[in-house]
This record gives structure tokens, sequence and C-alpha cells, in this order.
């Protein structure tokens, strides 16, 4: 079994980093699940607009990245625009931009601790508000996100076009009524339609028939129809 060892990256890394992702990306099955970047993008990050945590397998070899951004109040990306944020509060924000892990390392559990451990790292800075965008069918990132206190608030057309759902992380413990409904991942119109009346993705599963579906609750005490 592969043992890791973790370290913030620096500007001496974005080579290897960005190399990384272009593997990755060419892994995939498909190039919707994933926007790559190129290495301009990672340097204001590494000069601390956010923060970068690399793991390394026992060779020291790069096995895995996440990548936490910290978008400015008048970036037109920041995320929080997308739940209707503004003014002030747009400075709470922070992106979980990326989670990217050599294929061979994967299965080991490294994304999810890649994913606490720079939350951790980033927590305390005033960026209580952690956004994160995650393409409706990528199924393993949705259940990694959900299970770490994102839930799906959002739908949104993002990176030239493509499908995300837009995750917030909760800054505390949230309650839900107890009805449930489930809803094709590949149904933008449905999942439009219930989050725009404040329903919150909180879960997703496989179907009898193998299709992923998203489980949407109301808040308890949202009487909104």
């Amino acid at each position: 079994m592969k043992t890791f060892t973790f370290r913030s990256a620096t500007a001496k890394d974005l080579e290897a980093l960005v190399a990384l992702e272009r593997a990755v990306e060419a892994s995939l099955p498909n190039r919707e699940m994933f926007a790559i970047d190129d290495e301009d993008f990672y340097v204001p990050i590494v000069e601390g607009a956010g923060h970068i945590l690399l793991a390394f397998d026992q060779f020291q070899k790069l096995a895995g990245v996440s990548v936490i951004r910290f978008p400015a109040l008048d970036d037109p990306e920041n995320l929080g625009l997308e739940v209707g944020l503004s003014g002030k509060a747009l400075c709470r924000v922070r992106h979980a931009e990326s989670i990217f892990i050599r294929p061979d390392c994967g299965g080991m559990g490294l994304a999810s601790r890649l994913l606490t451990d720079n939350l951790m790292y980033t927590d305390g800075v005033g960026r209580d508000l952690c956004f994160a965008t995650i393409w409706p069918l990528n199924a393993p990132s949705l259940k990694l996100h959900l299970s770490c206190g994102f839930h799906i608030r959002a739908f949104a057309l993002k990176y030239g076009g493509k499908a995300r759902f837009v995750l917030m992380r909760s800054t505390k413990p949230l309650s839900f009524s107890e009805n449930v409904t489930y809803v094709d991942a590949a149904d933008s119109v449905h999942h439009t339609e219930l989050l725009e009346r404040h329903a919150v993705g909180t879960g997703c599963r496989l179907n009898s028939s193998g299709t992923l579906e998203i489980a949407y609750r109301r808040l308890a005490g949202d009487t909104a129809r």
C-alpha cells in the first residue's frame, strides 16, 4: 500500500502540477468532468490568494493536488454570486477549485485527505463560505464533497458553457425535512426548478437501472414552493 507525504506548493511545483493535471484529464472517460487551468492561474494562489496542498508517494513523485483559491470581491467568477451573495459577503468566499489524483493512486482515500486537510489549512482566514463546482455526472466528486459537508445550492454553466452544480459548505449543521425528491443527475431543467425553490442537494445514489440520481430536501421550516 502506498504511503503519502504532504506539503504546500510553491512556484517551483507548478510545472509538475500542470503536467499531472493534463495527464489526469487525458485519462478521464469524459472531458466534461474536469476543467483544466494553465500555470498562470496558479501563480497568484501560491503567492497568497489561496493554498495548494500537494501529496507525494514514497518515491517523492507527485500523486495528488488540492487547490483552494480566494476570489476577489470584484471577481466575476466568485461563486458566491451564484447563490445571491453580494457586497462584503463575497470577501468571505473561498473556492475548492479542484482535486486531481494520479490514476494509479486512486481508491486510497487520497482525495478525501487532500480536501479535508486543505479545508482545515485555510480555515480561520475569514473565508468561511466555501464553494465548489462539479459536473453533474461526476459521481465520485459529488460523493466526496457531499461527505465533507458541501451541499448542492445552484446549477450554472461555467468554464465556457460546461454544466456544473455549485456546492456550498455550510458553516453550521443544517436541518432538513424528511421528504426526499430524487432527480436524474442529467436532468438540468428539474435541478434548476428545485434549486430555485430553495431545495438543497444533500446526497446522490445509483438507482436500480444504474442511473445517477441527486437527493433533494428542503431546509427544515422552509415553506417555499
